[in-house]
């Protein structure tokens, strides 16, 4: 890790690294290179597990998004976990579908498990776990353990019961980092086209997220930059919220360079999905249209308005040279 004399020199030292996208050189044994996601084909077969997490409304009333979630950070090797359309499960949510292994996800006949949550979810991960390709049941036993700590973690931040939430996230990510890292690796290995290395840990950025604010909220400027780098990191630097984390951590310690800096990187990130959300969705259900477009909306009106603060941190910096 790269140390330096002050917090401010860190803070821009940092930025200037995000810029030019090399903070995931930091982490040893876990970056991997971004893979593009699967296909938005109607009509696609698949080498892996798809597991599809119902979203429709009753579904979503019955916690079918910390389903998703849960499945997405914690499911084995081989598991594509994705948003789902109405299997007519209706009052018995979360439903979820489960196509077997290199089966033409159009044609073949599902298995759908019904109120899938509690420990109904954690059967469903036993179920789905395969001894040659998954982590270790013990490294398996802890992921779980620190991600539902990350849970209580999040209720406490949500709350406002800053003190709680910093010690929760300190112990879940002691826990759960290095199985999470080590359940990236192994899909990575086995994950082909159809693996994206951030999705599985977007629950670790958003610890480290959450974490930072905490800690701002605290005057813990110190954890709070080692949180927000993290969170970056994690990231591989496509998170945006995350170098906005940074951006505010610069802010606080009064490093207008680093906030900078910082801030032109998120802009960039919130660009990147204005970009990728104006695409057509051809084959898309209008859930999943009308959640691009929310998407694409709060990114443009987000990187509006950090452009005005690039314009008086500009203004800061002439002004002050």
């Amino acid at each position: 890790m790269i140390k330096l004399s002050s917090s401010s020199a860190y803070c821009a030292a940092a930025a200037a690294l995000l810029l030019y996208s090399v903070a995931g050189l930091l982490v040893n044994a876990f970056v991997v290179a971004t893979i593009p996601s699967a296909s938005s084909s109607s009509h696609i077969v698949l080498n892996a597990k798809v597991i599809r997490v119902c979203q429709s409304p009753g579904c979503r009333d019955d916690g079918a998004q910390s389903t998703l979630d849960s499945l997405t950070a914690l499911a084995a090797p081989g598991c594509q976990v994705m948003k789902g359309g109405c299997v007519s499960g209706c009052g018995a949510g979360p439903v979820v579908e489960i196509l077997p292994d290199g089966e033409d996800v159009m044609t073949i006949s599902s298995i759908k498990r019904k109120k899938v949550k509690g420990d109904a979810l954690i059967s469903l991960l036993d179920e789905l776990s395969d001894e040659e390709t998954d982590i270790s049941s013990s490294m398996r036993q802890r992921l779980i353990m620190g991600y539902e700590q990350a849970l209580e973690a999040k209720a406490a931040y949500e709350a406002k019961d800053y003190q709680s939430a910093i010690q929760s996230y300190e112990d879940a990510i002691q826990i759960a980092r290095n199985p999470a890292m080590a359940l990236e690796e192994a899909r990575a290995s086995i994950g082909g086209d159809n693996y994206d290395s951030v999705k599985g840990v977007n629950w670790l950025v958003d610890s480290f997220r959450n974490s930072c604010r905490a800690r701002l909220a605290m005057k813990d400027i110190d954890g709070a930059r080692r949180d927000a780098f993290a969170a970056t990191v994690f990231s591989q630097n496509t998170d945006a919220d995350a170098l906005m984390c940074l951006a505010e951590v610069c802010q606080a310690s009064k490093d207008t360079m680093g906030e900078l800096q910082a801030t032109k990187a998120a802009i960039a990130q919130y660009q990147r999905l204005e970009d990728e959300y104006s695409k057509p969705m051809p084959g898309k259900d209008a859930v999943a249209r009308a959640e691009a477009a929310k998407i694409k909306s709060n990114a443009s009106t987000v990187k509006r308005e950090l452009g005005f603060r690039i314009v008086k941190l500009e203004r800061e910096l002439k002004a002050s040279s």
